[in-house]
C-alpha cells in the first residue's frame, strides 16, 4: 500500500499587462488601449473515495499549471488559465514544507472536500489602466505575479470506527471477512495481511461502522520491525480497537503487553484509545481449555475479555454488541487540526501590490492596484 507520497505543485503565473495604442484609419491618436494579463491557474487537492491509496504519484511526482496570458489590444484581457485538481483519497493529511519543517496545512476528511494548495498568480495590469488626463500616452505596466511553487507531502490515515490489532495469525483477517465482505487474504503463515483492509458492518442499531485490519504487529513494531510502523498511522482516527488473541500463541498475556507497549512508544494517543480484548479460535479444543486461565489472569489487571471464534461466528454477536456500547460513548473525531500558519509572500508574489514598469524598468510600488 502506497500511502506517502512526496510532490511539488507549481501553480501558474499571472500574465503581463500589455502596452498599446489604438492606430486606425483617421484617428492617429486612438489612445492607450493595453489590455491586462490573465490570471494563472490554482491546484486544489480533491478527496475522493474511489481511492485508496498513493499509488498514482509514483510515477507523476511534478504538477504544474499553465500561466495565464498576455494582455491583448483592443483592451482585451489574456486568456486565464485552468485550475488542475488532483485526486487523492479521503483521510488524506496535507504537509507543506516550509523553512525545512512540514507543517499540516489540511486534513480531507469528506468526500468531494477541496483543498487549495497552490494559489496562482494574478493578471498585470495593461496600460488603459494608467491613462489620466496628464498621461495620456502611458508606457506603464505592471507584469503578473508568480503562481506559488510548493513541496509537498501526502499521507494516507485511513478513516475506520473500529481498529483490529493482534499479534501476527491471530485471527483479524477472518474476523474482518466474517463482519464485513473485505475478503481479505487468510492463511496458516505469518504477515499474510501486508496492507489494511476496511470493511462495513451494520449494527443492530442500524448504524454503520466501518473495520480497519492492521498488520500483525511483533515486538519493536513502533521501531520499524517487522512490518515496522508504516501501518500504526492508519488506527490513529478509529474510535476503539480490537485487540485479537490466539491461545494458541500462549502467553496471551505477556503478547497483550507487547502489543500495548508498541502502541505506548509508538504514541499519537493509540494507548488512550479505548479497547476490547478478545480470545479467538475458541472452536479449538486447546483454547477452550485454556480461556478460563487467560480470563482469570487478564481480570488481575482489570480488563474484561471475551472469547470468539471468527471462522465460526460463535461470539461475535456479544462482540459486537459490547461493540456498540462502547462506540455510543466515544464521538466520532476524525479529523486532525491544521497549524495556523503565517502566510508567506515574497517581493515578485506580493496579492496586493504590484511591480510597475515604464518601458520595462521598475519605476514605483503601488499598494491599490
Amino acid at each position: 500500500m502506497i500511502d506517502v507520497a512526496k510532490i511539488k505543485v507549481k501553480a501558474g503565473n499571472g500574465g503581463d499587462g500589455r502596452v498599446s495604442f489604438r492606430r486606425e484609419k483617421y484617428i492617429p491618436k486612438g489612445g492607450p488601449d493595453g489590455g491586462d494579463g490573465g490570471n494563472g491557474g490554482s491546484i486544489y487537492f480533491v478527496a475522493d473515495n474511489n481511492l485508496s491509496t498513493l499509488m498514482d504519484f509514483r510515477s507523476k511526482r511534478i504538477f504544474e499549471v499553465h500561466s495565464g496570458e498576455e494582455g491583448g489590444k483592443k483592451k482585451m484581457t489574456g486568456k486565464t488559465s485552468e485550475d488542475l485538481y488532483i485526486k487523492v483519497p479521503v483521510g488524506t493529511l496535507v504537509y507543506e514544507k516550509r523553512d525545512e519543517k512540514e507543517i499540516l496545512v489540511g486534513d480531507l476528511t469528506e468526500n468531494g472536500e477541496k483543498l487549495l494548495i497552490a494559489r496562482s498568480g494574478m493578471g498585470g495590469k495593461g496600460n488603459f489602466r494608467f491613462r489620466s488626463s496628464t498621461n495620456q500616452t502611458p508606457m506603464q505596466y505592471t507584469k503578473g505575479t508568480l503562481g506559488e511553487e510548493k513541496e509537498v507531502r501526502l499521507e494516507v490515515k485511513l478513516i475506520a470506527d473500529i481498529g483490529l490489532i493482534g499479534m501476527p495469525n491471530a485471527g483479524k483477517s477472518t474476523l474482518i471477512n466474517f463482519l464485513t465482505n473485505a475478503n481479505a487474504k487468510v492463511a496458516s503463515y505469518p504477515f499474510t495481511t501486508l496492507s489494511p483492509n476496511l470493511g462495513t458492518c451494520v449494527l443492530k442499531n442500524g448504524q454503520m461502522v466501518v473495520l480497519a485490519d492492521i498488520p500483525g504487529l511483533i515486538e519493536g513494531a513502533s521501531k520499524g520491525k517487522g512490518l515496522g510502523d508504516d501501518f500504526l498511522r492508519h488506527i490513529e482516527r478509529t474510535r476503539i480497537l480490537i485487540h485479537i488473541l490466539d491461545p494458541m500463541q500462549g502467553k496471551a498475556v505477556s503478547n497483550y503487553d507487547t502489543i500495548r507497549k508498541e502502541l505506548a512508544e509508538y504514541g499519537h494517543g493509540l494507548s488512550d484509545k479505548k479497547e476490547i480484548v478478545v480470545v479467538n479460535k475458541m472452536d479449538l479444543t486447546e483454547s477452550r481449555e485454556s480461556f478460563s486461565k487467560i480470563k482469570k489472569d487478564f481480570k488481575s489487571k482489570k480488563i474484561e475479555v471475551l472469547g470468539i471464534s471468527a471462522a465460526t461466528g460463535e461470539g461475535v454477536d456479544v462482540l459486537m454488541n459490547r461493540v456498540t456500547e462502547v462506540l455510543e460513548k466515544v464521538p466520532r473525531d476524525v479529523s486532525f487540526e491544521p497549524e495556523k500558519v503565517t502566510k508567506l509572500y515574497t517581493i515578485d508574489n506580493l496579492p496586493n501590490k504590484r511591480m510597475v514598469f515604464d518601458k520595462g524598468k521598475v519605476i514605483t510600488l503601488d499598494r491599490k492596484m
